[in-house]
């Protein structure tokens, strides 16, 4: 096809042939979503919009690299604007060949919002050894890591506003770059609670810190000295896994130093429902899989995954078709997509298997349209259809008894 660079449009070049063999490059898809991490890292002063590209960015030099304390982005301290943030949407092609994945500044908010393909591209905005570098470099070390890490720059007082606006973006679970529990990850793991459909993975060496998160099904406590970044480890060994296909516990982590624990203390981290990293038989593991309300990781990955993509295929439905009908065939439609769903998450683990009938233990329920009332029919809106699964369960721990015949005559 012809191609264009500039105003110059240049066409392929015929040939005195009966046959032209035309080739597609198919690229594979990019991770979406489920199992991808966001590093949410609070900076000193807010990003503006630069809406002109006719300056080249300033290239940060030794002077300006940042030291390890230091959260603030090297493009940022780079930048055309003296005493701002200035960023622009568009990303460049030093952006592109750099492992800039996407930008994008909300300008009411002053927060910006990246993704990057790996810690060399990370390590262009933020270096070595600063904080946002010294988590993503724990996530990459994963052997399960995703193809994306994303970096939202907060200002402080905003992070409500922030996070509301990049909710939806390609992400599911969150970590801070600083470990203090303060307001703003208080704040952050009602919101997780409040939508039910993120995570927030927190980290402290003090078991005390977690008691204000007790019962919070979407926050995760790991209970780690914080030299090490146990929480990105934990996503990166984890997350991107095919939901429904593994536990929490029994991971090992790559970079992460398990403790040596009593069996009182371990008892007393798992009783505050936090996850600590061990050794067990000579070998390092997560020493359970469960949430700071006790409810295990793996059953609530799965529910944000049938929620996720239940909406998705009817979603597909009413758009790929010019009419879905409101009667029995339309109905009967949207439940075949349920019923596909369903029987995808069984597939992948998130289902229980009903021994009796070897299936998943799941049901679709629809109402026909003569049940629907008035307002609805009105309004086109279809509110008869209804789900329920049995979610699987994985064993965590095993009793044997075991039975020994002596010949031993006792008297």
């Amino acid at each position: 096809m012809p191609q264009k660079i500039g105003s110059n449009v240049v066409a392929p070049f015929e040939r005195v042939k009966d046959v032209n063999v035309i080739m597609t490059i198919l690229h594979p898809q990019p991770l979406v979503g489920l199992g991808n991490l966001l590093l949410v890292n609070k900076v000193d002063k807010p990003a503006t919009l630069k809406t002109t590209t006719a300056t080249p960015a300033v290239t940060p030099t030794s002077a300006d690299s940042g030291t390890s304390g230091n959260n603030t982005p090297k493009d940022a301290q780079g930048s055309n604007t003296t005493g701002d943030r200035a960023f622009s949407n568009e990303l460049s092609n030093d952006d592109r060949m750099n492992g800039l994945l996407k930008r994008k500044v909300d300008t009411a908010t002053g927060a910006v919002y990246r993704e990057y393909k790996d810690l060399d591209a990370v390590a262009v905005d933020y270096p070595e050894n600063s904080p946002v570098w010294f988590k993503a470099n724990s996530y990459f070390a994963q052997s399960n890591h995703s193809d994306r890490i994303a970096i939202l720059d907060y200002v402080d007082g905003k992070l409500l506003d922030t996070l509301k606006d990049f909710w939806y973006y390609n992400w599911t679970f969150m970590a801070f770059v600083d470990n203090t529990i303060n307001d703003d990850v208080i704040l952050a793991s009602n919101i997780c609670e409040s939508n039910q459909d993120h995570f927030l993975v927190l980290q402290s060496n003090d078991l005390a810190q977690f008691t204000q998160f007790y019962g919070q099904n979407y926050t995760i406590g790991l209970k780690h000295d914080l030299s090490e970044a146990m929480d990105t480890a934990l996503v990166g060994a984890v997350a991107t896994k095919t939901v429904g296909s593994c536990t929490w516990k029994f991971k090992e982590l790559t970079g992460i130093t398990p403790e040596d624990l009593t069996t009182q203390e371990r008892a007393g981290i798992e009783n505050s429902h936090c996850i600590a990293y061990i050794q067990v038989d000579g070998r390092s593991e997560t020493a359970e899989g469960f949430s700071m309300s006790g409810e295990y990781i793996d059953l609530l990955h799965g529910e944000i995954w049938v929620k996720v993509n239940v909406g998705n295929e009817l979603q597909s439905l009413l758009q790929d078709n010019d009419k879905v009908s409101y009667d029995n065939t339309g109905i009967s439609m949207v439940s075949a997509r349920i019923n596909y769903v369903l029987d995808l998450a069984w597939k992948q683990g998130i289902i229980q298997t009903n021994d009796d009938t070897s299936k998943g233990m799941y049901e679709v329920t629809t109402t026909p349209r003569s049940a629907q009332s008035r307002d609805d029919l009105s309004g086109r809106h279809y509110g008869g259809a209804s789900f329920t699964y049995h979610a699987s369960s994985a064993i965590h721990s095993l009793t044997i008894h075991g039975t020994v015949d002596s010949d031993t005559i006792m008297q």
